[in-house]
């Protein structure tokens, strides 16, 4: 902008239009400027409110979701076993009845440790997760049973208690209590315990940094998901069986009620939980908790903790680039577009990548390229390597299983009627002890390759392979109304393509392949059967015992006449199949595991 000269200023104070077009060009420009830094500030400062305040939602939100999901199954499972004894379902004189129920209960829940049936006589059956297996104590002796059952005989409805220890289980436990009342009479009591350690699990620490962190407290004082107390005791105690704040690691934690602190306004008053600051050694820090009730004596109260100056750093932050950012907006937009153009692309490519992978089409995939960013590097490489794990998840898990499950939506375990296929080749040991190992494997593959194939081509799903077995069941996890004709069928396609198979190893000069079939049909548990780490989708029951048992009877059926492929069906798979294949009755046989004999057919 020019001076005014002195000239100028005896001239009535005229500038020239240069000097006004500067000034109110320059005078635009920053109050264009200075409105645009002004509404950025407000919007960032409100997206950072907004983003904090679902921040803590989500952290106290997910612990009440967690716990909530931990619970609630506890207290519904105990209040169906209690409408079964009420029903006349469960017999709670018959101590196999009874047994059996409790047992039944602990597989309805995975979460429960244990559960109870207390009797008015302080006669207390436990069925223990670890175990197994029920077990019987009395308790006549404890004042705190004594105490209980004196609360549960008044009651006529079911709730949680408060936290006790058992020198039984060894731990504090969280337990819901559901009184049976018959012909108008206290009956017993069923309990379900969890341990506090199952509470402590679902409280993590991913993704907090190290000035953050989550909590449950037990009632104002005393501490859910901290380590408990070393107990020991061989009565069921009551008091003191969680750490009171004063007696935990944690001065931060421990200080939540006692520091200096100064109510939490910021926000308004129209929060769903409560908070304030407190200062402890020097440092501030921001508490957020809210109560959950009934799940014991005492209400939960779930909190989350940060430091002040994490939860205003982005303030800070957006307050030093109000300073900065008239110089740099320009600069800034240009390589913003610039850099946004390059991340895309890898986005872009991932996103596709992962539509195919989300369809099982393994094979279409092509690995990530690399990046100049080190986090898209680091995570195309976590891809490609995702990648090539999944391919040889394929080789391990049938395609055809994962897609039935991914279409059919909950593989829960449950009874279902099925047809079970076992296969095994006669006289392998012999058959093989000529050949390296690698001919045996080879060998196996190909044997394996066209027993799997003709199963799948019928909609059966292969359940695993037993050294030179085929384990392999219909009928699940899709419904299949002629699951027992599918088996047949698949049997008779596995003859076929063994004797062609045959006729070419003996053309190589390799001795022909014998193989017996066993197919039964009936009851039995069907689903996800394993650990948290291991599941594996199988069936589970007598009849998977019955059709490897029929598989078995071939051997003593075998005669120099025997066809190169001996399929061997039960009478129930027989009825269940219908005329879909032609059979050959071969009168009734003893099976193992079976006090009467089974009715075999062979196929033709």
């Amino acid at each position: 902008m020019s001076f005014i000269s002195t000239a100028q200023q005896k001239r009535g104070g005229r500038i020239s239009i240069a000097s006004a077009l500067a000034m109110s060009f320059g005078t635009l420009v920053c109050v264009a400027v200075l409105a645009v830094l002004g509404v950025s500030l407000i919007t960032g400062l409100t997206n950072t409110r907004d983003l904090l305040m679902e921040k803590i939602r989500a952290e106290m939100g997910a612990v009440r979701t967690n716990l909530t999901h931990l619970l609630d199954p506890v207290e519904q499972q105990v209040r169906y076993l209690a409408d079964l004894m009420y029903s006349g379902q469960i017999d709670i004189t018959s101590d196999e009845s009874l047994d059996e129920a409790l047992l039944a209960g602990l597989a309805g829940s995975s979460k429960i440790t244990g559960l109870v049936f207390v009797y008015p006589d302080f006669r207390i059956k436990i069925a223990d997760r670890n175990t197994r297996s029920v077990i019987n104590y009395s308790k006549t002796d404890d004042p705190v049973a004594q105490d209980t059952m004196k609360v549960m005989a008044k009651s006529r409805t079911g709730s949680w208690a408060r936290l006790i220890y058992t020198p039984e289980s060894g731990e504090t436990l969280l337990s819901f209590r559901q009184p049976v009342i018959m012909n108008g009479k206290f009956a017993g009591a069923i309990i379900a315990a969890i341990p506090v350690s199952a509470v402590n699990a679902i409280v993590k620490t991913d993704g907090l940094t190290i000035d953050e962190d989550r909590f449950i407290l037990y009632g104002r004082d005393h501490v859910l998901t901290q380590k408990n107390l070393q107990i020991v005791s061989d009565r069921i105690v009551t008091e003191g069986v969680v750490p009171r704040l004063s007696e935990i690691s944690d001065p931060v934690l421990a200080a939540i009620w006692t520091a200096p602190r100064t109510p939490f306004r910021l926000f308004g008053n129209d929060l769903e939980f409560e908070g304030h600051f407190s200062e402890v050694d020097g440092q501030r820090y921001q508490f957020f908790y809210t109560s959950i009730e009934g799940y014991t004596d005492r209400p939960l109260i779930i909190g989350y903790r940060t430091r002040y100056e994490e939860a205003t750093r982005e303030i800070r932050r957006l307050a030093y680039a109000g300073f900065s950012g008239l110089a740099i907006l320009i600069f800034g937009i240009l390589v913003a577009f610039v850099i946004g153009r390059k991340i895309s692309r890898p986005i872009v490519a991932l996103s596709g990548a992962s539509q195919k992978i989300s369809n099982l089409h393994f094979d279409q995939v092509e690995p990530l390229p690399s990046s100049r960013l080190k986090e898209l590097n680091e995570a195309s490489d976590a891809y490609n390597t995702m990648l090539r794990g999944l391919g040889w998840f394929e080789n391990y898990v049938p395609k055809s299983l994962v897609r039935k499950l991914m279409e059919t939506g909950d593989a829960h375990s449950e009874n279902r009627t099925v047809t079970v296929m076992f296969t095994d080749i006669v006289s392998f040991t012999p058959l093989a002890e000529h050949m390296s190992s690698e001919e045996v494997a080879d060998m196996l593959n190909r044997h394996f390759e066209l027993i799997t194939s003709c199963i799948e081509k019928e909609g059966g799903t292969v359940d695993k392979f037993i050294g030179d077995a085929v384990m392999a069941f219909w009928g699940a996890p899709e419904y299949q109304t002629d699951h027992a004709a599918r088996a047949c069928r698949a049997a008779q396609a596995i003859r076929k393509a063994i004797i062609l198979d045959n006729q070419a190893r003996v053309k190589d000069g390799l001795e022909p392949i014998r193989m017996r079939i066993g197919i039964h049909t009936g009851r039995l548990v069907v689903g996800n059967i394993g650990s948290s780490g291991r599941i594996n989708y199988t069936v589970v029951g007598d009849t998977v015992n019955i059709a490897q048992r029929i598989e078995q009877l071939g051997k003593a059926l075998t005669n120099e006449e025997t066809p190169e492929v001996l399929t061997l069906i039960s009478e129930a798979t027989f009825k269940e199949s219908g005329d879909c294949v032609e059979t050959q009755s071969v009168g009734e046989h003893p099976v193992k595991g079976r006090n009467n004999t089974v009715s075999i057919y062979k196929l033709i």
